[in-house]
C-alpha cells in the first residue's frame, strides 16, 4: 500500500480518537472545580448525543481499519490496525463508563 494512504488512514484515525473523546467530555467539570460544595453530577448531564455520536466516529474508524487492513500486505501494519482497533474500542467503553 502506497505510504501516503498509510499515513491518511493513521491520521483519520488519531482525528477520530479526539473527537471521541471530545465528544464525550462532561461539560460541567468546570462548575464542579469552581464550587467545591456542589455534588458530583448534581447537575443534568443529559450525554447521551455524545455517546451516540462517538459511537458513530467509532464505527467509521472501524470500517476505515478493515479496509486498511484488507488492502495492506504487511504483517506488521495488519498488527497495527488491529491494535488501533482494540484502543479506539477500549477507549471508547472506558470514557462511555467514566461519565
Amino acid at each position: 500500500m502506497n505510504k501516503f494512504i498509510k499515513i491518511v488512514f493513521v491520521i483519520f484515525y488519531l482525528l477520530g480518537m479526539v473527537v471521541i473523546y471530545l465528544s464525550m467530555v462532561n461539560k460541567y467539570d468546570v462548575v464542579y472545580d469552581m464550587d467545591p460544595t456542589l455534588p458530583h453530577d448534581s447537575l443534568n448531564n443529559s450525554n447521551d448525543d455524545g455517546i451516540i455520536f462517538g459511537g458513530l466516529i467509532l464505527f467509521f474508524i472501524f470500517i476505515s481499519q478493515i479496509v486498511f487492513f484488507y488492502f495492506e500486505k504487511s504483517k506488521k501494519w495488519k498488527w497495527a490496525t488491529g491494535i488501533m482497533t482494540a484502543l479506539a474500542f477500549l477507549f471508547f467503553f472506558i470514557r462511555r463508563r467514566l461519565i
